[in-house]
């Protein structure tokens, strides 16, 4: 099962985009919470740290940091989310 955390900054932006943008993640990482090979829908960030991965949601990305991992169960920080035009700013 995989666990999605947001943190504090991460949080305030979900809350600061559309409520249509907030229904679409949310049913996105529901999807994702029980999906078992997670690692190959997101795309790797190599030059992005602390960030590891980021998801794509419609017009919007999440930057996430894998944080733990065994063998069914991972944890992922939320670390930003925004607009693809403004996020990896």
């Amino acid at each position: 099962m995989n666990t999605f955390v947001f943190t504090k900054s991460a949080q305030k932006q979900f809350l600061s985009i559309s409520s249509l943008a907030q229904t679409q993640i949310k049913a996105k990482l529901g999807l994702l919470k029980n999906y078992p090979d997670i690692i190959k829908i997101m795309k790797p960030l190599h030059n992005l740290e602390p960030a590891t991965h980021r998801l794509r949601i419609g017009a919007y990305r999440l930057l996430l940091c894998l944080k733990s991992s065994h063998q069914n169960d991972q944890e992922f920080w939320i670390l930003k989310i925004g607009h693809r035009k403004d996020v990896y700013k």
